[in-house]
């Protein structure tokens, strides 16, 4: 059976003129300069490309780069689909500007496997000292510019003699041998280099695919996203594959391919483009990103900061927003700078939409004045291709950009939960932010371990949400019985129309189930009343007042003298009120001092049980920071739980109690 066929993409880089078409041409016999002003000029302007069979079942597909200092943002939407870099150097001049900025390319890009030409050794003359010079140039470039690439084999070499071609050929087999596979299992990403109409087929795009796998058998659609322009994403059939030209039934992740589209002309698609499937890519105005800001760049990044941005096959123009360091507690600072040398969590508005997807890398570089001059100053990967916009947003854009930027997949769905907060998130959402399309196992097992609730087949929302709606509909139906002790309820209309702050329908909906089936409100015929009150008449108007006190104050319940002057009470009369309300079950005594509403009573509760089923203890500066209660009734609600058997005091922590899952 023959063995299956490993693709890879080799991409060149270096300065201009220093061999990079020649030595492709030399290895593989194939001219990547295909214009006629390459032709005539004598230099790569666009894009080249050239396959080349490596061994058994190893193909490498040779993106063949310019050198020359205007053509950068080419060269990165060659350099952002390969698996490694063939860096060509003159050994005759040795180090130049663009090999400079092109390793710093290639460290931005996170490419870490490769080799280096050391070219034209010809023109050396056989001079070894000056060999030697040139190698150690190349590898002091190297550990400066690209530490990932320190350690690449150095090759001398030349396409005019054939002289070290062999070796170099070798040293590239060696590196592709030991390349990790690209992960098959996400969704495929397209992002095109190429449109061109082909003559008996119609439209074909090409590009290098970066993840998952193209197949059209049983579903020849693909979803268009475009770049850099303002036009819908669409949905587009692909008639056929081809890989190393000739036709594919399937393309595997890393393969350069061509698409033959259907229904498409060629004016309507770009360079930039995207093919995809699913839900992880987005026409992104705004990303946040991990930003590292490259040490030799003149300019500290502030607010502002207009750069030129290169993502995928893409480019345009944006500004800068710093967020904070990727690590710490505190809030987004209200003025936060990125020096030189330093990395930050980053907001990027783009002056014009790009494909963006999670884990995506960016190169940056200085605005010139143009999209030709300027040079790189930095990049990173992409933490969240579609942040929920807002004003005055910057510490929760903070909080979420640092949860996203971890590895842990349970993590990036929680923070994203929380951040929706009562409006719910879709799958979809969750899929393109969290970048993984997998996620439903780990969905599942929150929605298991009560720290998210499914609504319906494709939203969620965090587990914590719904106990703290709840407690707010209590609120709104005590404030109604109080204001119409002659009326027997409110209706669900009203009840959730009172709602604080924006809830989406199917999220009120589950805190007012989350309610009615913890006894906190209770359905009488088609109204609702607060849970345990008496159908007629209810409280007394004097418990009504005590009670709406404590509901309105929530975690910082009210000083028995706050109750008469709230309630314009006497000592007895207030002191009389709060018993029958404990007695009642409308306040739940904590301590001597400490009395709460019993929905905040249960939201707090829920909130310690679902702290303790993912965490071995809790404190006391703990549980402050997670109830929100004032320190002097902190110990007070620890000693409460002990004796609820929720908690269990082991030294200066609590652990989970006999009770923690329930009486």
């Amino acid at each position: 059976m023959a063995k299956p066929v490993r693709d890879l993409v080799l991409g060149t880089a270096g300065h201009i003129d220093h061999g990079k078409t020649a030595l492709v041409r030399a290895l593989t016999g194939v001219d990547t300069d295909r214009l006629p002003e390459e032709k005539r000029r004598g230099i790569t302007i666009d894009l080249g490309f050239a396959a080349w069979q490596l061994g058994p079942g190893l193909v490498a597909s040779i993106v063949d780069v310019p050198g020359h200092e205007a053509f950068v943002r080419t060269m990165v939407a060659g350099a952002g689909g390969v698996d490694a870099v063939l860096l060509v150097v003159s050994a005759e001049e040795g180090v130049m500007p663009q090999t400079r900025e092109h390793l710093l390319v290639c460290r931005l890009l996170g490419i870490t496997h490769g080799v280096v030409a050391l070219s034209k050794i010809d023109r050396l003359q056989g001079d070894a000292e000056a060999l030697a010079l040139a190698e150690a140039d190349v590898r002091a470039a190297l550990e400066e510019l690209a530490p990932g690439l320190a350690r690449a084999t150095i090759v001398p070499c030349s396409a005019h003699t054939g002289a070290g071609v062999p070796e170099l050929a070798a040293a590239v087999r060696r590196v592709a041998a030991a390349l990790p596979a690209r992960p098959s299992r996400d969704r495929p990403i397209l992002p095109i280099d190429r449109c061109f109409v082909l003559k008996g087929h119609g439209t074909v795009v090409t590009g290098t695919l970066l993840s998952g796998q193209l197949e059209i058998a049983a579903d020849p659609y693909f979803t268009l996203v475009p770049g850099g322009e303002q036009r819908p994403a669409r949905e587009l059939r692909a008639r056929a594959l081809h890989v190393r030209g000739a036709a594919a039934t399937r393309v595997p992740a890393g393969a350069r391919t061509a698409v033959n589209l259907g229904g498409v002309a060629v004016a309507e698609l770009a360079r930039g483009d995207v093919l995809t499937r699913g839900h992880r890519v987005v026409a992104a105005g705004a990303v946040h990103l991990l930003l590292e800001h490259l040490p030799h760049d003149p300019r500290t990044w502030r607010s502002g900061t207009s750069v030129q941005v290169c993502a995928g096959t893409a480019h345009t123009t944006g500004r800068l927003d710093p967020l904070g360091p990727l690590t710490g507690d505190e809030d987004a600072p209200k003025t936060m700078s990125v020096p030189p040398g330093t990395t930050a969590l980053v907001r990027l508005r783009l002056d014009a939409p790009l494909p963006a997807w999670h884990g995506q890398r960016v190169v940056l570089r200085s605005h010139g004045g143009d999209l030709i001059h300027g040079h790189t100053c930095g990049g990173g990967v992409v933490v969240d291709p579609a942040p929920r916009p807002g004003r005055g947003q910057r510490s929760r854009w903070l909080r979420v950009a640092r949860a996203l930027a971890g590895a842990d997949l349970r993590g990036r769905l929680a923070a994203l939960l929380a951040d929706a907060g009562a409006l719910a998130i879709s799958r979809e959402e969750l899929e393109l932010r969290a970048g993984a399309p997998d996620l439903d196992a780990v969905l599942s097992d929150m929605v298991q371990s009560a720290d998210a609730v499914r609504l319906g087949d494709s939203r969620h929302v965090a587990a914590a949400v719904l106990p703290e709606l709840a407690a707010a509909a209590v609120a709104v139906a005590v404030r109604f019985q109080a204001a119409h002790p002659d009326r027997p309820g409110l209706s669900r209309a009203a009840l959730l129309g009172g709602l604080p702050g924006r809830v989406a329908p199917d999220v009120a909906a589950a805190a007012l189930d989350h309610a009615l089936a913890r006894g906190l409100l209770e359905l009488r015929g088609d109204v609702l009343v607060r849970g345990g009150t008496e159908p007629t008449p209810g409280l007394s108007p004097i418990g009504h007042k005590v009670l709406d006190l404590y509901v309105r104050a929530g975690v910082a319940p009210p000083t028995l003298k706050e109750v008469q002057a709230g309630a314009n009470l006497s000592e007895r009369q207030a002191l009389d009120a709060l018993t029958a309300l404990q007695k009642a079950g409308a306040l739940v005594r904590v301590s001597a001092d400490l009395s709460l509403a019993r929905e905040h009573h249960a939201t707090l509760v829920d909130k310690v049980r679902s702290h303790l089923r993912e965490s071995p203890q809790i404190d006391v500066q703990v549980l402050k920071a997670l109830t929100g209660l004032s320190r002097k009734f902190v110990v007070p609600f620890l000693e409460h739980l002990d004796r609820l058997g929720i908690t269990r005091r082991q030294g200066e922590v609590r652990v989970a109690g006999p009770k923690l899952h329930g009486a």
